[in-house]
Order: C-alpha cells, then structure tokens, then sequence
C-alpha cells in the first residue's frame, strides 16, 4: 500500500474544517537569500505549487486560501524550487511556524541540488498525528522483508529467467497464482474498496485509485495527451499516430541510467520495424531542458523527440521511468505497458505482431 498517501487520506479525514486559509512562518538556516521555497501537495504525481515565497535572512511566509479543487486540511512538502529533498508535513487551519536549518548538498550531473531538511513543525496538530503515522514505517519495513522472504522462490525464478533472457518464461511465472499471491500491489484494491465513500471520494482517495488501477493497462484505451515541438506546434495522440501502425510513447530522462540503457534496444527495434509502420515518440520528463538537449545529442535518436510541458506524463501516472506504452495507432489502444513493453519482451511482441511483413 501507498502508505504516505494512505497516512495523508488518514489525517486530512481526521479534520474537515471549513476555513480554507493558511500561514506558515519560516525560520531555516540554510537558505540563501533569495531562494524560492514552495509549498507543493504531497502526492506521486508532478503536483502545481499552491504558493511560492523568497527567503529573506533564513525566513520566509506562506499566506493565502486554498482553492475548492484540493481538501483543505492538505498534505504538503516545503521544497526548493528546481530542487530535491522535502519536508512533509499537514498544512491546516491555525498559524503554523518551521525552524531549524536545511543543508544544500552538491549539484548532480545535471545541476540540480539536493537539501536536506532538518526543522520542527509548529502548530499543527495534524502534523504531529502525521509524524506518528510516519514513525510506523520501520514496522512496515520489517513486515515488506519477512514478507519477501517468505516468497523468496518465486522470486528467485523470476530472477533467473530475466538473467537468462528468457521473457516467454519469466511472463509465464509472472501469471501464475504464486507469483500473483507474491505481488502485493495486487491486494491494494481490496483495501481500497474497505474505505468509507467519503475516503474514497476525496483528494487523496482519487489519487490512490489511480496507483492502483494505473492508466495504460493492456487492453485500456490510451490516455489523450499533447506535447509541443520546438516549432511551437502542438501535437495529440493521433497527431502522432496517424499514418503509423504500432506507436512506442517512451518517457525517460537524462539522467536515468536504465532509460538509456534501453536506448539502443530499441534503435535496434526502430531500425528493423519503421517501415513497417513502426513508430516511436520519447517524452523526456527533464527539469533541466539544457541535459535533454545535451542527452539528445549524445544519443542521436531518430525518432520523435519533446520535452513534457503539457503534462503528458501526468495524463500517463508516470512515477517512475523507464515508462513505455506500445499502443494500436489504429485503435488508439495499449498492447502492451511497463516490463511488457520494453527489452526482449518488446522485441518479441513486434516480431508477433509484424510477422512475415
């Protein structure tokens, strides 16, 4: 289970008041002058801020009223703009103050900074209910080992197969009940449904649905999205399918070492399958628009390529990446998502489905 999303559903019900505003005083050592912070909801999604303040001598103020379409009490992490590392915490009714000190780390390869906070939450109940809820992780750590261990066979076989390259066989085990017994996610639904409708309803509800019945499932139709060309010119889904038989839609990033160790695999695919009606369209969700570019250089794709700005990874729940959708450009429909749709297994669905062409 999704537990920070859960333990954020958990402490928004606990609360439902009817002021919708908020201020939060800032006092971290740390920050430079100048720096923009951000108060972002907590979610697995690339979430909008609901406000932005300058730091000024280490301090800064959050005020304002948040808007009907998120629950108030809400979940949020305090960032850096352009930046990793977060504090969580619940953003409530009441005035709510954070002291303490942030530490900025070196930038990564791509320039981009990682802060680790160290600050207390003041003033917010929620928040301390939160923390509780938070310290159980251990617990739920000790109960994911044992419960790996426990499954340590199948999962051992899955291991093998992937080592031996052999697809057909790992796609085997992965359907039986053992493996499906072993796959925990799968049990998330139950739990879900077991939520009174008000949970289910709300913010935080929706969101948790979402991870568990992900859109692009095989068989689902694929989800609309758009992305804009260096022309400026937008394209849809069937902008980019039309006149093409099997469409490849591949999110990635620069930085992302196994994205880019898929990268000649599927050269390989493209070269074989383009004129057959083969194409594919790479969606990077950089934050740094200077790496992608230096990325798209280096690996000379031939290929459609953009930049996420219009929310295509959102449209997709993409949380993690490698994240590879082969879809039916006729139909618009998802043949094959995740695993499926990339490495030796890819290889195998486009030799099925091109055949003798």
């Amino acid at each position: 289970m999704k537990n920070l999303l859960f333990a954020c559903l958990l402490c928004m019900l606990v609360c439902s008041c009817n002021s919708r505003q908020y201020k939060v005083e800032g006092n971290v050592a740390g920050l430079d002058d100048g720096t923009i912070v951000q108060l972002v909801p907590m979610s697995h999604d690339n979430e909008s801020p609901i406000a932005e303040a300058t730091v000024n001598g280490g301090k800064f103020t959050f005020k304002g009223e948040i808007g009907d379409s998120l629950p108030m009490p809400i979940c949020v992490n305090l960032m850096v703009k352009d930046s990793y590392g977060v504090e969580t915490f619940m953003l409530e009714k009441g005035d709510i103050t954070i002291e303490g000190k942030a530490t900025k780390g070196e930038p990564d390869q791509n320039g981009v900074i990682n802060y680790t906070w160290d600050v207390t939450v003041k003033g917010s109940p929620l928040t301390d209910k939160f923390n509780v809820y938070k310290q159980r992780r251990a617990d739920l750590d000790k109960l994911f080992n044992d419960y790996h261990e426990q499954h340590a066979q199948i999962i051992q076989q899955v291991n093998e197969a992937r080592m031996a390259k052999d697809s057909a066989r790992e796609k085997q085990i992965m359907e039986t009940e053992e493996y499906k017994a072993f796959d925990f996610s799968a049990n998330d639904k139950p739990l879900y449904e077991s939520l009174s409708p008000e949970a289910q309803q709300s913010w935080y509800g929706k969101k948790m649905i979402d991870e568990i019945m992900p859109a692009g499932d095989t068989g689902q139709k694929a989800k609309q999205l758009t992305v804009k060309g260096d022309d400026g010119k937008e394209l849809t889904l069937e902008d980019l399918a039309q006149g093409k038989k099997l469409l490849l839609i591949d999110f990635w990033a620069s930085w992302c070492g196994p994205c880019r160790k898929e990268i000649p695999n599927v050269k390989k695919l493209y070269d074989l399958y383009k004129d057959k009606g083969f194409e594919v369209v790479s969606i990077s969700i950089d934050k740094n628009e200077a790496a992608w570019r230096k990325a798209l250089q280096q690996e000379q794709l031939q290929w459609p390529n953009f930049l996420d700005t219009m929310g295509a990874a959102d449209a997709y729940k993409v949380r993690s990446i490698p994240a590879m959708f082969l879809i039916d450009a006729e139909t618009l429909t998802v043949i094959e998502s995740g695993e499926y749709a990339r490495g030796e297994f890819l290889a195998q669905k486009l030799a099925e489905l091109f055949g003798n062409e």
